[in-house]
Parts: C-alpha cells; structure tokens; sequence
C-alpha cells in the first residue's frame, strides 16, 4: 500500500509516534498497572527516583514506603506524595511526577505490516493510526479484511472490517474502535501477491460478476464488505449440477490479474474460515459438475450466458478472461 504508509527507514519514528499528544478538554490520564514514573523532589534531588507501578497498582518511593498510584493523575498523586513524605521531612513541600512509558493502555499489531509486536499509548487513537504507528501495511498486506481480536471483558471475540474502503472514503470515524488489549491482524493477500492501493480500489465501479452455475448469473452491486459466500448467495446460490469445489474468483491488481481458487464445501465447514472479501469488479466462476459439461457450451447453460451478456456488456472481455480460469476443469 502507498497511499498514507509510513516508510520503511522511517519505522524509526513508530516509537516517538505511539506517545499521543493530549487532546484539548480530554479526561487527565490516570496511572494504570505496569506504567513507569518519574519522580522528582525539588527541594531534595537525592530523592528523585524513577519506578515501576506494581500490578496490585503501588509503587515504592525511599521514606514512605509503599504509596497507591493506580487510577490517580498525576496531580493527584503528587499532592499523596508530598503529604506523606511532609510527615518525615517538612522540608518537602513538592514533588513533579511524570509518565515515561504508558505501559498500560496497550494494543498488539500482527501480521503483515513494518514493525509488529505491543504498542502503548497514553489514548489509544483509532485504528487506521495504528496500523500506520505500527510502521504501515507490507506490500502483501490485505486492508480489506483486518481482523480485530477483542482483549479485556469482550476477550475473544472476533471483528473483521475492510479499512481500506472505509479509509478511501474518507470514513476513518466509522472503523471500530480499538481498546486496551486488543489484537488487531494484518493477513496477507490470498495469493501473496502485492495488494492494490486504496486509491485503486475506490475508482474501480462498485460491481462484482457471477457466472457459471449459480441461479441468478450476472452483475451484482457490490455494497459494503460483502463475503464470497454472500456473494454467491445473491446471486440465488449454487444450482443442484454446481460444482462447488472448484469455484474460481478472478481478481484485479496492479500487476493485472489473478485467479484464486476455492472448495466451497470445506470453506464453509472450516471452523475458522479464512474469509474471502470481494472486491470490485471480481468476477466469481462456478463451475458444472463434470457430468453437466457436454451439456453446456465453455460450462455455461444458454440461459446462464444471457444473463452474464447482459450484465457484463462485452462478451469479448468476459470470454478472454474465462480462458484464464481453467473452464474445462483440466488438471
């Protein structure tokens, strides 16, 4: 992906990127588990001291011993400190306490993108951010179908979202919203090869073509992030001569065009599918079972090649990029 991508030799930045810059109005960030402070005692600098905040949210400073920190400001809990240390030495009558790492408010990145692993934020920002924080998607990075695996009370569950026709619309507002804990995966392309820039995608019509042996051949609107067994299915699904496993989708890139392959019957029984998302201008082909194929002229019944003529436009098109698929079902 070009458009908005971080640069690889600027991967550097991620780190200085992830600190958030405070919102004007926002809520006071409060000290979570696991944050590391810095301390400073104007009056005494032997004192200042740099800690770690425990799980069970303390931290231990010289003097006073163990103090509580987790869900104080800052603020706060410079006046808990200066009122329990002004027990032992009146002289101290302020300290400045400062986060260095938010350890805490944390969100993991995987999959095909420059720098993977945790990043901490003092408020996490919204997904697209991330994904570029975390140095931007690799070429072979798949923005149509991100996957976003839920930490915290929702652990577990799964969010799939197709960011990258969101962010070319221009509706970054509308990606789900990222919590502490939270996973968010990059997957590769289904055929590894390089994926389309977001500007691509949002120029080509918002269309997808089925043909072959499904009910209702021809073009369908393509609206949202539609799944290939959806697709399929608006189109009145898989007729009964179908050979559902060996169904073909041909799609755009920018080095042309690829076809990518599918056993419809084991993709529906995975337990866990790896979900195909259409994209415009797909074209998906279902095959006859073999039996059916001497009935039928390139594996299309006369009634199935009028309805693609008549959504497609040009039959020359669709002819020449049939001969890719492999139609006669040869190994």
């Amino acid at each position: 992906m070009k458009l908005l991508k971080i640069p690889r030799f600027m991967a550097w930045l991620a780190p200085l990127l992830a600190i958030a810059i405070p919102v004007i109005g926002a809520e006071p960030y409060k000290i979570g588990p696991e944050d590391v402070l810095e301390i400073n005692f104007w009056q005494d600098d032997n004192l200042n001291t740099q800690v770690r905040v425990t799980l069970d949210g303390k931290i231990t400073l010289d003097i006073i011993g163990e103090i509580d920190a987790v869900g104080l400001t800052t603020v706060e809990l410079e006046r808990s400190i200066v009122r329990q240390m002004g027990r032992y030495n009146k002289a101290i009558s302020q300290a400045v306490v400062r986060v260095l790492e938010y350890n805490y408010q944390r969100v993991f990145v995987t999959g095909e993108v420059t720098s993977p692993g945790k990043l901490t934020f003092e408020e996490i920002p919204d997904l697209w951010t991330i994904i570029n924080v975390a140095g931007g998607v690799d070429e072979t990075g798949d923005l149509t179908r991100v996957r976003i695996v839920r930490g915290g009370k929702d652990a577990g569950k799964v969010e799939e979202v197709n960011v990258s026709a969101l962010v070319a619309a221009g509706k970054i507002n509308e990606l789900p919203k990222i919590n502490r804990d939270d996973t968010i995966d990059i997957p590769r392309t289904f055929t590894g090869l390089p994926s389309d820039p977001l500007s691509d995608t949002q120029d080509r019509r918002r269309v997808y073509y089925v043909v072959g042996s499904v009910a209702h051949p021809g073009v369908q609107n393509l609206q949202g992030s539609l799944d290939l067994m959806e697709a399929i299915a608006l189109a009145g699904g898989p007729v009964e001569a179908a050979d559902i496993k060996k169904v073909s989708v041909m799609s755009k890139d920018r080095l042309g065009s690829q076809v990518t392959k599918f056993n419809m019957k084991e993709y529906t029984l995975d337990a866990y599918p790896n979900r195909y998302i259409v994209q415009p201008e797909d074209i998906i082909y279902i095959p006859p079972l073999p039996d059916q194929r001497r009935r039928t002229i390139l594996g299309l019944g006369l009634t199935e090649w009028v309805g693609v003529l008549g959504g497609i436009g040009t039959f020359l098109l669709l002819a020449d990029q049939l001969s890719v698929i492999n139609i006669s079902g040869d190994e």
